[in-house]
């Protein structure tokens, strides 16, 4: 799963007028105009990583713990809470600020979501493009989506102790 994340910037709009969402180099406002996360054919299980952004604005915006995405097959908004199954596996990070998702990419088509933040109201609901994977896992290959999750899961949590250390020990004020 080498280079398999992508990650998704979420900036509250000043008020509660909307989200801007930024993607690699795409950037969008609105429903229609929200970039695509694209997950290419035959590569296997992806990470996405989303993460609120205050960019200056004061928002309280946090993933909601207990559910914090529904998401469904088609290019529809879901309208009810449910998870497809190719999401394997999720975690809230960071305060609530980030949300990892386990992608496992194993069926062509699109993947409608709705992120479900608490303490600002606009829906945010883009579209995760699944190229679907045919490839078989490599020869060796033992670990299972959730195990998978487990792993990046921690892996996550010690990147940001690690720069939460970093931070404290070079970079606070004395």
């Amino acid at each position: 799963m080498a280079n398999n994340g992508k990650q998704v910037e979420l900036i509250p709009s000043n008020g509660s007028s909307g989200w801007k969402v930024k993607h690699g180099t795409n950037v969008g406002t609105g429903p229609s105009n929200y970039p695509k996360v694209d997950l290419p054919a035959n590569s296997g299980p992806h990470l996405v990583i989303f993460k609120i952004t205050d960019n200056n604005v004061s928002s309280t915006a946090t993933f909601n713990a207990t559910l914090p995405m529904w998401i469904q097959k088609g290019s529809t908004s879901p309208t009810a809470s449910g998870m497809d199954p190719q999401i394997a596996d999720w975690a809230i990070f960071d305060g609530g600020k980030t949300l990892v998702v386990l992608d496992t990419n194993s069926q062509a088509g699109d993947l409608s979501y709705r992120l479900q933040a608490d303490n600002y109201a606009p829906i945010l609901d883009p579209i995760i493009r699944n190229g679907g994977t045919t490839t078989p896992p490599p020869s060796g290959y033992a670990y299972t989506t959730t195990e998978i999750a487990s792993i990046a899961g921690v892996a996550l949590l010690v990147g940001f102790l690690v720069g939460f250390v970093v931070n404290r020990m070079f970079f606070a004020k004395k």
